[in-house]
């Protein structure tokens, strides 16, 4: 049994008001990322990995774009994003908190 205590770790940092911390088994990944620099004037440049992605929306107000398509999601909501698809964020409040899971685990956040 692996577990993580938010208050007893360090987070990883993404940049100003930007982090993330993480537990993973072998094959599945959960990430909480901690957004406090919002609201964005426009989206984070698109991006895309080989992973399968679900996230939820644990609080903030945040927009999707997948492929193009934009979808505004609110606490409770979630959403799936294939492998290999372009996606970004566009942060509406000025914080959100997002709980992603990834299949397989994301090594290039294991550094």
């Amino acid at each position: 049994m692996e577990y993580v205590k938010q208050n007893e770790i360090e987070p990883f940092s993404l940049g100003e008001g930007r982090s993330r911390y993480h537990i993973h088994t072998d094959n599945l990944m959960m990430v909480v990322f901690d957004f406090e620099d919002g609201p964005y004037e426009k989206p984070n440049p698109p991006h895309s990995h080989p992973h399968e992605q679900i996230s939820y929306i644990a609080s903030g107000r945040v927009a999707y774009f997948i492929e193009g398509e934009k979808v505004v999601l609110e606490p409770g909501d979630m959403i799936t994003i294939p492998p290999g698809v372009s996606h970004t964020v566009q942060l509406m409040s000025e914080k959100a908190r997002l709980v992603d899971a990834f299949h397989p685990v994301r090594e290039d956040f294991l550094g």
